[in-house]
Formats: structure tokens, sequence, C-alpha cells
């Protein structure tokens, strides 16, 4: 059986490579790391992003060492990131940096060191109009390069409404990036078509949404959004439960062996493009 945590964060001082022998403990096959800023490598300029993504493509390389997990990476600049460049520099100059953290994750795609663009977005805390509307701009180039180098777009925004599916979709549709390739992380279990406006939810993988998204269909993903962070032990979701999640939909009858299929195989190779085996 395959089942693959679609959203995972590891950090050096973290679980880190321990994490995802948990994972594969309780079952896990398959994860996606996700990049997530490091403490230690503050956003100055292009260069920090190019040392921050190898960071990222190192750890996961370090994992697929020591674990029996199969790892694909998604790096892109995180959204935050702007917020804390603006108390430095002017927006332009943060936006600028940004935009070229968008062309060096795409480039990082274009090698073959990660499957999508992500995570990438707005702030998901209220920030000013400004802040907002410069993320929109950075979020939709984002969008951009993802249809030129034929890859997703992996997105960290605020909770997901049924009008930011629409929002979003129609960012998707204005440069011409096909939906379906478009992640809404962190996502809660709206699966339906006409709620999510065809793009694809990657649901956080407690027993209660994992219900309810099941009761829709099963064209959703899972994950724990792991954030490895020794402050917060555990959160968002612990690495183990996005196997003991299926095992116990599975036990339940409320997945079937086909559902598993879909959710932990089928999709993720339509999403990404990638081969689960």
């Amino acid at each position: 059986m395959f089942i693959l945590d679609n959203h995972m964060h590891l950090r050096p001082e973290g679980e880190n490579v321990q994490a995802v022998k948990k994972f594969c403990r309780a079952g896990g096959t398959h994860l996606v790391l996700a990049h997530i800023p490091y403490r230690d490598i503050p956003i100055t300029g292009v260069e920090s992003y190019s040392k921050a993504f190898q960071r990222t493509v190192d750890m996961a390389d370090k994992v697929r060492k020591e674990t029996n997990a199969k790892v694909f990476v998604t790096v892109g600049p995180y959204p935050v990131d702007l917020v804390h460049m603006v108390h430095r520099m002017p927006i332009e100059s943060a936006k600028e940096i940004m935009i070229k953290g968008m062309d060096l994750a795409a480039e990082f795609v274009k090698k073959g060191l990660a499957i999508a663009v992500g995570d990438i977005g707005r702030p998901h805390f209220p920030a000013s109009e400004q802040i907002m509307q410069v993320s929109n701009e950075i979020l939709k180039y984002g969008m951009e390069l993802a249809k030129d180098f034929d890859c997703p777009a992996v997105l960290h925004t605020e909770s997901a409404t049924l009008d930011t599916f629409k929002e979003l979709a129609e960012m998707a549709d204005s440069v011409g990036l096909p939906r379906e390739r478009v992640v809404k992380h962190f996502c809660p279990p709206i699966v339906n078509l006409e709620e999510n406006h065809g793009l694809f939810p990657s649901v956080l993988a407690s027993k209660q949404n994992i219900r309810s998204a099941i009761s829709q269909g099963n064209r959703f993903l899972m994950e724990t959004d792991y954030i490895d962070d020794p402050k917060r032990p555990g959160a968002v979701l612990g690495p183990a439960t996005v196997p003991k999640t299926t095992m116990a939909m599975l036990t339940e009858g409320l997945f079937t062996e086909e559902d598993a299929l879909e959710v932990h195989k089928i999709n993720p190779e339509k999403v990404y493009q990638i081969s689960i085996d």
C-alpha cells in the first residue's frame, strides 16, 4: 500500500529524519517535503533563497539515505518573507527579491530537484492592503512560472473559503495555469468541485476532516503540515498522522482500497506528474 503525506516540513534543529522514521513505522511510504524558512538564513537577497532551497533539497537527500521513504521536494519564497523584509527595505525591493526567488524555485524544478513551486501565496493572517496587493502580484507571477515550467503551484494563503477558491481559480485562469495544478495546502475538507472551483485540495489529515472529505469524493490529498518545531512538538499534526488516519478510515469502512489508491497514488501522480511506486 502507498501512503503519501503531501505536505511535511523538516528543520535541522527539529526531529528531522527521526520524524520521517515515525512516519515510516506507522505505514507511510512517500512524502512531499515542503520548503520552510530557516531561522538562521534571513532573506536579504536571492542568494539567501539559493542557500535555503539547497538546504531543503539536501535534507531530502539525507532522508532518502537514512529511511525507506520516497521523498519529493517543493521550494518557493514563503509568503510571510515579504512581511519580514518590509521592516528592513522598501516594499518594491522586497518584491524584487521574492520575484527572483520565484525564478530560482522554477530553476530547481527545471533541474529535477523539485516537483512544484511552493508554498507560495500570501500571509495567512491579517496584513495591510499594500502587503496583500503585492503578495497577490508575486503569487500571480509564481503561477505564471508554474504554467511555463509545467509544474504545480502549491499555495499557502489564509484559511480557504468558497470565495477564496473562486478568487484563486480565476487568478490561475488569468495566466493559463490549469486549475487542477493549483494545490491548496492546509485545506479544509472542501472536495466538491463546485465549491473548490477545480483547485486540488490538500486536506489536513485529522479523522474529522478526512471523514468529511471522503463523504464528498476521493479527489483530494492528505497532509500533516508537520512543522518540526521543537517549541511546538507535533504541530500542526504529528508525522505519523497520515498513515494512522488512512488505516483508521480503512478499518471503519469509510475508505475502500480504491479510495486509498486514488488519494495516495493516482491523485499525486496526476497533480505532480510523478510516479508513486
